[in-house]
């Protein structure tokens, strides 16, 4: 398959409200994602979207840019001056830079300051130890919170991946209890969620399994650059291939849905049916009132 955003359309979609980033290079934040304010999810909750773009689900252009540059720039200031609170100045400053840009812009900063706030963490906990190394210690200890998390969803048998994207894709309005019932229910559907899950769990160790040795092995260099690399890129595959894994079995399940339910998702041919009874009544109405008037336009008195 081709390395392009998948795009396979399906019926059911309910809107989003609200915006988020992308996962950052320091670690983990902002893995589960929203949407933005033109409705494209990012994260997790993009693999809810009827529309599924690889682009999307990292924050598109710009979120990229937002979670990458603030890491890039503090291995290279931090490399070519060996001045760590140099670094932490330029790099606060460029984060203010960016909210300030959305503001100038007009534009919502929910998820330019979550990525923010994740990057302020990372510099103060350099800062305050006045080691470089401390940077990416809070992107690790998210990388192992969000894998024990994973884990123990898969042991309870509700994979977290599902909970998350059932959860964007059709919060539980009717109830927790038939909401789970809803998706758990359905074998295929629950199998892609857990195999994705899987998927999820693996990114996180990975991360870990690399950035730990390395930032016990005090090489800064070495660590800011495989970090990096298994920020947002790792990110973007994982995300493709979790699409991939649960895209066939979400798509046949909204169809189930649809036919159980046409209205309550404003779609198929009981949405249909009742805008052609709407037409009909309103057409009556507009009868009657022919009837009751004369040529004249006038309204003719009723019969008591």
């Amino acid at each position: 398959m081709a390395d392009e955003p998948s795009h396979t359309p399906m019926p059911g979609e309910r809107p989003e409200v609200t915006d988020a980033g992308t996962t950052d290079s320091a670690g983990a934040a902002g893995a589960a994602g929203a949407a933005d304010a033109s409705g494209r999810r990012s994260g997790i909750a993009s693999l809810a979207s009827e529309d599924f773009s690889v682009i999307d689900s990292i924050g598109g252009v710009r979120g990229v840019i937002e979670s990458v540059l603030p890491s890039l720039v503090f291995l290279v200031v931090f490399l070519v001056t060996r001045d760590l609170a140099l670094t932490v100045k330029v790099c606060g400053a460029l984060c203010a830079l960016e909210v300030l840009a959305r503001l100038v812009q007009r534009q919502t900063i929910t998820g330019a300051l979550s990525g923010v706030v994740m990057m302020l963490i990372c510099l103060y906990a350099a800062y305050k130890s006045n080691d470089a190394r401390n940077y990416y210690l809070p992107g690790c200890i998210i990388n192992a919170v969000w894998a024990v998390a994973l884990l123990a969803s898969q042991a309870f048998r509700a994979p977290g991946i599902g909970l998350i994207v059932e959860f964007v894709r059709r919060p539980p309005a009717d109830g927790v209890r038939a909401w789970y019932r809803a998706w758990h229910g359905d074998a295929a559907l629950l199998r892609a969620y857990t195999v994705a899950t899987w998927v999820w769990i693996a990114m996180f160790v990975v991360r870990d399994a690399f950035q730990v040795p390395l930032y016990f092995s005090g090489n800064v260099g070495v660590l800011g650059t495989v970090t990096l690399v298994l920020g947002v890129p790792l990110f973007a595959l994982v995300c493709w291939v979790s699409y991939l894994i649960i895209g066939t079995p979400l798509h046949e399940h909204r169809e189930r849905e649809i036919e159980r339910d046409p209205e309550a998702n404003g779609t198929g041919r009981g949405a249909e049916d009742s805008e052609e009874s709407e037409d009909s009544e309103e057409s009556e109405d507009l009868e009657g009132r022919k009837d009751l008037t004369d040529p004249r336009g006038v309204e003719e008195p009723r019969d008591l």
